[in-house]
């Protein structure tokens, strides 16, 4: 534990604040100054790659970088702790969140600007200095208690090079994948200013939508960094203006000739935010000059509105339910209280998933099924594989087909029967998804019972094949379908209105 110890005789632990692949950032107490201040403690690696000497010249680079949205090093060198040899930085202490607390997609495009905006300064400042800083992500800016926006950092993914730590490790590349410019992902090491603009064009990214514009781990995002072509903001948050949208893609560009510099992007940036502005009160009757954009509030970051559409998953439980009962009742032996008993379970337990799992925007780049219809179909995959096993031991090379093509076959019957519910009666991808999967459980019911009948397995699956859709149109006629609340932006022409 080194909390209450003394770092260099000066900066007394108090508590962590942060941790990273380079070390943790403790609040600490300045015994000279009487102040608190921010100290991240970097352990040395046992090869020393990173010397003191090499250590102080970095340091002192991030140190002589002074400027209001960038986190001030006071002080750097290297220290005894506990036993340990370490490499710390005193830093100013700043009174705020991460700004990936607030990365949820849901942020008013006047925060975004802003915010990128104050970054866009700070990277100015550096570049000017000669300073990239090489690892700009959403958890490198802190926003104050005066809601700026301050980058921290700054020289940090330089040290970690040097020293073999890695942020994140890659390969050769030395950064975060989710944020690397092309030039990152190839392992160059002489990086330049235009790679600051890439990683600050992936976080507006993020900021606008909630993703970075490239998913996956390893090898995979950074080749496609290299590669790939982002989704669209539009098609992801359709309130983006067109020239953001086009700011951002230059930003994004995978020739760093092309990209803007931090000046450029602050000053479209600056542009942008003055145009987001809501109409001050004017004299009555008098037309306003150009487009006014207007925004409906929005929750507060962190308490986005996620609808629950409680309606429509306990009708669905319910025609579900009454379903399976039914069939139970009608085509098997089975006494009372059983088949009402299985549809009440069924019922339920369709509902409550899909209120755990409510409505929310879709995304073009992630497959259309819910996690609760993907889950009921491999779950009835592997039902008909381990139900086929026990009552014919021998066909275990049919029962492996069915695990192996049974899960992408119903995939694609659930793709058939939702697309066909929301052709047919308009409902949203999810209730669509909902009564789908209600079909499903009802069809699945009905193979159960013929089994038990006897019932020739091909009449079986055609009743099932025809049971399904029937049963999710009926379900989806039968549920209510609210749609989600969202927030909106209307562009208009004022005409005189006060």
């Amino acid at each position: 534990m080194m909390r209450g110890t003394t770092v260099a005789g000066r900066y007394r632990l108090v508590e962590t604040i942060g941790s990273g692949g380079m070390g943790e950032v403790w609040r600490a107490e300045d015994l000279a100054e009487g102040r608190d201040v921010a100290v991240k403690v970097i352990p040395r690696g046992g090869d020393d790659t990173v010397g003191e000497a090499t250590f102080r010249r970095e340091a002192g680079v991030a140190a002589r970088l002074s400027h209001p949205h960038v986190v001030a090093v006071h002080d750097h060198g290297a220290a005894d702790l506990g036993g340990l040899r370490v490499l710390f930085l005193a830093m100013d202490l700043v009174d705020g969140q991460p700004l990936s607390a607030h990365a949820t997609g849901s942020l008013p495009l006047a925060d975004i600007l802003t915010w990128a905006a104050q970054i866009s300064q700070a990277l100015q400042a550096a570049h000017r200095a000669g300073i990239v800083h090489r690892d700009v992500k959403p958890s490198n800016v802190l926003i104050n208690h005066r809601r700026e926006a301050v980058l921290c950092d700054f020289g940090i993914a330089r040290l970690a090079g040097l020293a073999h730590h890695t942020l994140t490790v890659t390969g050769a590349a030395i950064g975060t994948p989710a944020y690397m410019s092309p030039e990152q992902a190839r392992g160059d090491t002489d990086l330049a200013a235009p790679s600051d603009l890439y990683s600050l064009g992936c976080l507006m990214y993020e900021l606008l939508t909630g993703a970075t514009p490239f998913t996956g781990s390893g090898w995979n995002v950074l080749g496609r960094h290299l590669h790939d072509t982002p989704v669209p903001l539009s098609a992801l948050r359709p309130d983006v203006p067109q020239e953001l949208e086009l700011l951002v893609l230059k930003l994004l560009d995978k020739d760093p000739a092309r990209r803007p510099t931090a000046a450029e992007t602050e000053d479209r940036l600056e542009r942008l935010r003055s145009r987001l502005v809501t109409v001050p009160s004017r004299p009555p009757h008098r037309a306003l000059p150009g487009p006014t954009v207007i925004y409906t509030p929005r929750p507060a970051p962190g308490r986005r509105h996620r609808p629950r559409p409680y309606a429509a998953v306990l009708w669905a439980g319910a025609v579900t339910g009454a379903a399976i009962a039914g069939e139970l009742a009608w085509t098997t032996a089975v006494t009372w209280p059983w088949p009402p008993t299985a549809g009440a379970l069924g019922g339920l337990l369709l509902s409550s998933c899909y209120l755990l799992d409510p409505p929310r925007p879709p995304r073009p780049t992630e497959l259309q099924i819910t996690t609760v219809g993907l889950f009921t179909m491999l779950l009835l995959t592997l039902g008909a594989a381990l139900a086929l096993l026990i009552s014919h031991p021998s066909q275990w090379t049919a029962a492996l087909a069915i695990t192996v093509l049974g899960g992408p076959l119903l995939v694609a019957c659930t793709t058939a029967v939702r697309r066909a519910v929301q052709g047919l009666l308009h409902r949203s991808a999810w209730h669509a998804d909902l009564a789908s999967t209600a079909g499903a459980l009802t069809a699945a019911a009905l193979l159960l019972a013929a089994a038990r009948t006897g019932l020739p397995t091909v009449a079986s699956l055609a009743s099932a094949a025809v049971l399904w859709p029937a049963t999710a149109l009926i379900t989806a006629t039968l549920a209510p379908s609210g749609t989600p609340h969202r927030r909106v932006a209307h562009t208009r022409n004022a005409v005189g209105q006060v």
